[in-house]
C-alpha cells in the first residue's frame, strides 16, 4: 500500500509539474508527496524528477514510469471498485466538472436528484469553463459543449443538441428596431464572450445556406461568464448569442426578445466524457447513465411579437 500511495504521489507531481499544486489536488502536505517521491526514487534507484529552484521536470526515467504508473493505478482503483461499487449501489466519490452556466442552470438539480437516490455516492461538483484534463485533475466525468477534437483516452457520449439564440432586451430594440437581414447588424452593438481556454473573443455565427459564419459586431462589454452575457443583454447594452438552455428563460419571462431567428446557427452537441478503462468505476457509469436518461429539453422558444 505505501508503494502505491508513493506512486500515486509521483503520478500527481509529474503530471501536475509541481509539488504544490500535487498536494492541492491530493488534499495533503507539499512535504509529505515530496517525502513520498524520494521514497519511491530511493527504491528504484533512479532520479525520476529533476528539480531547481524555478522549475520540475521528468528524467528519462521518469517519463517511462509516469506511463506504467498511470496503467497500474488505474487497474488498482478498477478493482477496488468492482468490490465496493455496483451498477445498483454505486458507492465512493465523484468528481464531476461542467461548464459552469449549465452546471447552475441544470446540473446542480440533477446531481442532488442522484443523490437523493444513492445516498452512498460522495459528489464534488466544479463549475469551470475551462477543457479540464480529466486524468491530471483527478475528474471522473465532465461535459463538454461543441467539437471534441482530438480527445485521447477519453469516452464520449452523446448528451443533447441545442442551437443559439441571438437576443436583446426589449428597451435596446425599441431604440434601434429590430435587425431584419444580417446587414442590418452594422448599426448594432453586442456583448462578446471570450473563451477561457484560447483567450479568444467567440464570433457571433449565423446560419447561411448551408453554413455557419462569423459576422463582426461593434463591442460594447466582453466577459468570460454566460450569466453575465444573459444580464447584460437583459440590462440593454446590446446583442448577445446564448445557448437554448440559457435564452429560453429569459425569453420566456419577456426580458429577452429573439432575433434573426431564420440565421441561427446549426445544432451543437454536448457530450458526457470520462477517461477510458478497462473498467470504467460503476458510480462513473451509473450517474452517465443517469444524465442520458433525462437530458434537458430545450424546446423551441416562443414566437415574439409587438416589435418592429
Amino acid at each position: 500500500m505505501d508503494d502505491l500511495n508513493e506512486l500515486r504521489a509521483f503520478l500527481r507531481v509529474a503530471e501536475s509539474g509541481s509539488f504544490a499544486e500535487a498536494a492541492r489536488l491530493t488534499g495533503q502536505s507539499t512535504s509529505s508527496i515530496s517525502k513520498a517521491v524520494r521514497r519511491l526514487e530511493e527504491k528504484l534507484g533512479v532520479k525520476l524528477l529533476s528539480r531547481t529552484t524555478r522549475s520540475l521536470s521528468r528524467t528519462s526515467e521518469g517519463e517511462r514510469l509516469v506511463a506504467s504508473a498511470r496503467l497500474i493505478l488505474d487497474e488498482v482503483d478498477a478493482v477496488e471498485s468492482a468490490f465496493n461499487d455496483s451498477a445498483e449501489d454505486p458507492r465512493g466519490k465523484l468528481v464531476i466538472s461542467a461548464p459552469e452556466a449549465f452546471g447552475r442552470a441544470w446540473m446542480t438539480e440533477r446531481v442532488l436528484a442522484f443523490m437523493a437516490r444513492h445516498e452512498n455516492v460522495e459528489i464534488e461538483l466544479q463549475f469551470d469553463d475551462r477543457i479540464v484534463d480529466l486524468v491530471t485533475e483527478g475528474i471522473d466525468l465532465a461535459i463538454r459543449t461543441g467539437s471534441l477534437g482530438n480527445s485521447p483516452n477519453l469516452i464520449a457520449r452523446r448528451f443533447f443538441d441545442d442551437k443559439i439564440h441571438t437576443c436583446a432586451a426589449p428597451a435596446y430594440l425599441e431604440k434601434t428596431g429590430v435587425p431584419q437581414t444580417l446587414k442590418d447588424l452594422d448599426r448594432f452593438r453586442a456583448v462578446y464572450y471570450r473563451n477561457q481556454n484560447t483567450g479568444r473573443l467567440i464570433p457571433f455565427r449565423f446560419k447561411v445556406g448551408d453554413e455557419s459564419v462569423p459576422k463582426s459586431i461593434e463591442t460594447v462589454l466582453v466577459a468570460n461568464s454566460i450569466h453575465t452575457l444573459e444580464q447584460a443583454g437583459a440590462a440593454g447594452l446590446g446583442l448577445v448569442q446564448l445557448p437554448g438552455f440559457i435564452a429560453r428563460r429569459s425569453i420566456c419571462e419577456g426580458r429577452l426578445v429573439e432575433v434573426l431567428s431564420e440565421f441561427r446557427s446549426p445544432l451543437f452537441r454536448n457530450f458526457i466524457v470520462y477517461p477510458e478503462r478497462r473498467l470504467v468505476p460503476p458510480r462513473v457509469r451509473a450517474f452517465a447513465d443517469f444524465l442520458i436518461a433525462d437530458p434537458p429539453t430545450v424546446p423551441e422558444v416562443p414566437e415574439q411579437g409587438g416589435i418592429k
